[in-house]
């Protein structure tokens, strides 16, 4: 049996191995709750003793040591139980004197894990088993290193009733309290580190959209989902995707789960994995992929992936991990930072043990093995690098775990009444101290640390200076999160060598939807074509406006028509301006400009149109019988000079009272949300009732023009032009019917919608002008032609047969009386002495009924047309070549013969025909004369010579014509001479 000694062979762990031989001679030991009570030489001493189950070796493929950091930790915890047992408050204030307060003494006992969970518990279940007479049976357990061996253990620990208090697993999982109700721990668990994670990632870089990447393991599953909690938390707007992949990894794992990644499309990547396992494997695949070492992505791993890893690691300058780690960050809990007392004092007391006693002392706790191949690693092959490498993360947590379950179980003993398991631990949720780590306060449902009482580093990876062929990494802390706040202590370099960033997301073009140059330079050839038509015709009609072609066609209807359209081309290029050719204001501006211009052309063009066709149809349609019909500009202008006025209004106030202004709003969306396209246009609000106003006017147009067109459909074209008319509204029509749907597919792109505008608008105004003009430019050059046709073909000798006397205004054919009009439009006769020879217009008698007898002088007419067909053929009347400009005999037969009979006559003098010359004003042929020719033509007469001689006596008996007899008549040509025709 070992003896205590009182020899003082330590400098700082002094009484530690003076407690354990006290423990283990002791002369009986009782088990009180978790604590062994033990009869020593020095009295009755309660123990609690400390089992620190940790990853000394490692098994396969054959038992190896790991790095000095668990024999680092093993040194930390036998100087807290050295601290706890004499009452120094070196590096915890609340120890100082705790040996008065307390009366119990700590022990501890080192177990490897070898990072096996089976072994861990294996270890566990053997240590609960022993037997407090033979060996130290622990009251509470320090692990395990790794969440994956934590969560096994603690799972018997909680059953068994031992406290476990685990310096640095993080797994959210284990905050369970169903599963692992005695746990604990000295560093927040996952979802705590992931708070300050989350808070950096949003606020201090700004970013919204995250990309986990993990292992698939109880680590790794539990950090991403305190990454998502934190992230509802604290960052609703992030959007968060998570991929999991194998921990036993290969190339095929490594490349699907790169290829995931890659899709999401973000660049800034939450790493959850082992730096000694899957890093390299998973590094070197994103850099081959291009998702790391791009300057374009951000990658921030989790406190799995050791800063040593970087430090003492050299890579090929060229290599994919090299390349794909600079710029890299990792954030994690950090044991403390150099400016605070507890940690800076923990460090000074630590490198007190470099001396050969403690340093004898601390490596004989190491573990023992069967394996005699099997040497662990010495502290006297480096002592200095050991002791200074007591700022690793493991080190003072595992310090501050000792001291917590010590003033724990001081805190439940009372009145020397000792505790059990879960009255430890209980306490242990309630105590709070100033440790290596800073404040230590524990959460009273997890008993995990709270995250705001931890200090946690941003380390920045980056290249060490001087590196060659070889390359070296190093981090550097660039930011502390401490109390709740983040604080920047240098700047942060990215892999692209700067300070700043990248962004979230890839950079986004945002389409902004313009015109653009091609459809607004084909609108543009458009409207050139329209003006230079409407000014083409224009100057043709003006030309022309004392020819029969122009005149009949109301040459000022048809400078309006030009106008008109010139307005609707011109509306074309006001309507393509936007903000890429022109400033915002500017744009605002013309918003109006477009409407303005197109609805008083629309209204020029289409009042022109209807009012053409209303000055025929107050001619042709007046009820009142025998009455003179005066209609001049003024009376068919008027509609166009109303409609125009209310347009305007509407227009007037419309600009003052509610003008549009031109802005860009967003029209597209990428799947993230940012906004991919904007189109400009003129808005306003409240403008329903002026576009409703300006439609109806419109439309009011269109629809009094294709009535008009409708009540003048039976009057000859050369007079209201409705055939011509009609298809004009036919083709608008169709234009609208057409294009209204592709306007409503097309409204939200502007480009699309202004050359669909500039397309409706064209096919308008062009039919418009071919339809209205360029038959009546053919018309022109026919007239031309024929009648220079007829002055080379002019035959003085010709006979003719006198119809009326030479410069008579009067002519008498078989009971029908032509009557020629003055140039200025007047209508004469024979009764007409008490017109006003100033009146100005047009005035034709119109008959007192309509068509009610109408069928019944048809045959009779047509009877007189036969005679006098005959008659021309036998040389006793003008031929058709010579009578009129152009005009034949009986035109329209065919195709209105059910309604009226036209007949043409030409009033020109002609000196050179013999018959004609010298006959009175109102000569008529004789009775004789007409019988003689009846009887010439009795073979293929069709009248008897006594109804042609009662008609021809009545003829020359009434030079008016009866009041109670329909005219067949009803058409009139308006061009140059007009002619009166009444029926007797």
């Amino acid at each position: 049996m070992r003896t205590a000694t009182s020899i003082s062979y330590a400098q700082v762990l002094n009484t530690f191995q003076t407690y354990e031989d006290l423990r283990i001679n002791a002369e009986s030991v009782t088990r009180i709750g978790s604590i062994d009570v033990a009869q020593t030489e020095e009295g009755l001493i309660a123990f609690c003793h400390l089992a620190m189950v940790m990853p000394f070796s490692q098994l396969l493929p054959e038992r190896t040591p790991v790095d000095l950091g668990v024999l680092q930790g093993q040194a930390a915890v036998m100087l807290a139980i050295e601290h706890l047992n004499t009452g120094n408050g070196t590096v915890v204030e609340e120890v100082e004197r705790l040996d008065d307060r307390c009366p119990i003494k700590f022990t501890a006992e080192m177990f490897d894990s070898s990072y096996s969970p089976t072994v861990a518990v294996d270890t566990i279940i053997s240590l609960v088993s022993r037997k407090p007479e033979l060996e130290q049976v622990p009251c509470a357990f320090l692990g395990a290193r790794w969440s994956s061996v934590s969560i096994p253990t603690s799972t018997v620990t909680g059953i068994k009733g031992y406290p476990q208090i685990s310096p640095i697993s993080t797994s959210a999982s284990l905050d369970d309290k169903g599963q692992f109700p005695l746990f604990g721990r000295t560093i927040p668990s996952d979802a705590g580190t992931a708070i300050p994670a989350i808070l950096y990632l949003r606020y201090q870089l700004g970013i919204k959209h995250l990309a986990i990447v993990h292992v698939n393991d109880a680590y790794g599953d539990a950090y991403s989902l305190g990454l998502e909690s934190a992230a509802e938390e604290y960052a609703p707007d992030m959007e968060i995707q998570s991929i999991s992949f194998e921990f036993d990894i290969t190339e095929d794992i490594a490349q699907r789960t790169i290829r995931q990644l890659k899709d999401t499309n973000f660049r800034y990547i939450f790493g959850i994995f082992f730096s000694n396992v899957q890093y390299i494997p998973l590094m070197t695949e994103a850099y081959n992929q291009g998702v790391a070492g791009t300057g374009e992505h951000f990658w921030l791993f989790s406190d799995s992936v050791s800063p040593d890893f970087f430090t003492n690691h050299s890579f090929e300058v060229d290599s994919p991990v090299y390349l794909a780690s600079i710029g890299a960050a990792r954030i994690g809990a950090v044991a403390g930072v150099a400016g605070s007392d507890g940690f800076d004092n923990f460090l000074e007391t630590v490198i007190g043990m470099n001396n050969p006693v403690d340093i004898a002392l601390i490596q004989s706790k190491h573990p023992k093995y069967d394996d005699p191949n099997y040497k662990p690693l010495e502290i006297e092959d480096n002592a200095e690098k050991f002791f200074r490498g007591f700022d690793s993360t493991l080190v003072p947590f595992l310090y501050d775990a000792t001291i917590a379950l010590g003033l724990a179980a001081c805190g439940a003993t009372k009145d020397d009444s000792f505790f059990e398991g879960i009255a430890h631990f209980d306490t242990f949720k309630k105590t709070t101290f100033g440790g290596a780590t800073g404040n230590n306060t524990f959460d009273s449902e997890t008993g995990s640390r709270v995250a705001a009482s931890a200090r946690f580093t941003l380390l920045n990876i980056v290249e060490q200076d001087g590196t060659m062929a070889t390359g070296r990494l190093k981090t550097v802390t660039t930011n502390v999160f401490h109390e709740g706040e983040w604080e920047t202590v240098i700047p942060f370099i990215f892999g692209d060598g700067t300070t700043t960033g990248p962004p979230d997301l890839p950079r986004l073009v945002v389409e902004k939807n313009y015109i653009g140059w091609p459809l607004r330079s084909a609108g543009w050839v458009m409207a050139v074509i329209i003006v230079a038509m409407s000014a083409g015709f224009g100057l043709w009609t003006y030309k022309n406006r004392m020819k029969k072609v122009a005149k009949a066609s109301q040459p000022m209807f048809l400078y309006m028509i030009c106008a008109g359209c010139s307005l609707m081309g011109l509306s074309i290029i006001s309507n393509s301006a936007d903000d890429e050719i022109a400033s915002v204001r500017t744009c605002t501006v013309l918003c109006l400009v477009p409407i303005w211009m197109f609805c008083v052309g629309w209204i020029l063009a289409f009042s022109a149109l209807f009012a053409k066709t209303l000055r025929v149809n107050k001619i042709f349609h007046n009820p009142v019988a025998f009455s003179r019909i005066k209609v001049t500009v003024w009376d068919v202008i008027k509609p166009v000079v109303a409609l125009l006025s209310i347009a305007m209004i509407i227009l007037l106030l419309w600009s003052l009272l509610n003008p549009p202004t031109f802005s860009r709003e967003s029209s597209g969306y990428d799947r993230y949300g940012r906004v991919s396209a904007t189109k400009g246009a003129c808005f306003v609000d409240d403008s329903v009732a002026y576009i409703v106003s300006l439609m109806a006017v419109l439309a009011g147009t269109l629809i009094y023009a294709v009535q008009q067109a409708y009540v003048a459909r039976h009057i000859s074209t050369q007079f209201a032009e409705a055939e011509w008319i009609f298809l004009v509204l036919l083709a608008v029509f169709m234009v609208t019917l057409l294009g209204l749907p592709v306007l409503f597919l097309v409204g939200s792109n502007p480009g699309a919608r202004f050359f669909s505008l500039s397309v409706i608008v064209f096919i308008i105004n062009f039919a418009i002008l071919c339809l209205i003009f360029v038959p009546k430019v053919k018309q022109g050059m026919l007239d031309a032609k024929a009648l220079k046709e007829k002055q080379n073909s002019s035959n003085p000798g010709s006979s003719r047969l006198p119809l009326g006397d030479v410069g008579s205004n009067r002519i008498s054919i078989s009971g029908i009386n032509l009557s020629k009009t003055s140039d200025s439009g007047q209508v004469t006769s024979s009764d007409d002495e008490d017109l006003d020879d100033n009146d100005s217009g047009i005035r034709i008698l119109d008959p007192p009924k309509k068509v009610e007898k109408l069928e019944q002088k048809i045959e009779k007419l047509k009877q007189e047309i036969e005679i006098l067909r005959r008659r021309r053929n036998r040389g006793l009347m003008p031929s058709v070549a010579e009578c009129g400009e152009g005009k034949e005999m009986g035109d329209d037969d065919d195709d209105e013969e059910d309604d009226f009979a036209v007949l043409y006559m030409n009033n020109n003098d002609d000196d050179d025909n013999p018959k004609r010359s010298g006959t009175s004003s109102s000569r008529t042929v004789s009775d004789e004369e007409d019988l003689e020719l009846r009887r010439k033509d009795s073979a293929a007469r069709t009248v008897s010579d006594e109804e042609d001689l009662e008609l021809r006596r009545k003829d020359s008996d009434s030079p008016v014509r009866r009041r109670d007899s329909p005219s067949p008549v009803r058409r009139i040509d308006m061009s140059g001479d007009i002619y009166e025709a009444n029926v007797v």
